[in-house]
């Protein structure tokens, strides 16, 4: 079952041809499923703005829960605001240009919360067009 706040799916698939080896019997089982599986990256996007430490809570809870449903989860507005102002304009762009380049990476887009932000709106475009 999705986490609250969860909104609509965009899915965007392409095939891959991704083959790896089998681990050695030494491993810990987590780490020979994740070897052996090729990784279904998940795009997270929900709102950063607004309350941004309880954005970025459930951003983190969103993140989980793509984990149990066994992808790799990939949350830009989780990393870029560590390190990059989102108050100034400038910043603010080049933390949304890299995180619209990363999903180039990623197998699907997961829509989030009960508002899309303006950084959410350019996330599914850029998945809409990528999946055209």
């Amino acid at each position: 079952m999705p986490p609250k706040g969860a909104g609509t799916e965009v899915k965007v698939t392409e095939p891959t041809k991704i083959r790896r080896g089998r681990p050695p019997k030494s491993e810990p089982k987590i780490c020979a499923v994740a070897r052996c599986a090729p990784s279904k990256r998940v795009y997270i996007c929900s709102p950063l703005k607004g309350n941004v430490a309880k954005n970025m809570k459930r951003a983190a809870v969103y993140c989980r829960f793509a984990f149990e449903q066994g992808f790799v989860p990939w949350a830009p507005h989780l990393y870029y605001p560590q390190f990059l102002d989102d108050g100034n304009k400038g910043e603010r762009a080049a933390g949304m240009r890299y995180a619209l380049e990363s999903m180039w990476q990623c197998k699907q887009l997961w829509v989030f919360g009960l508002t899309i932000s303006e950084g959410m709106r350019a996330e599914i475009e850029l998945a809409k067009g990528k999946r055209d």
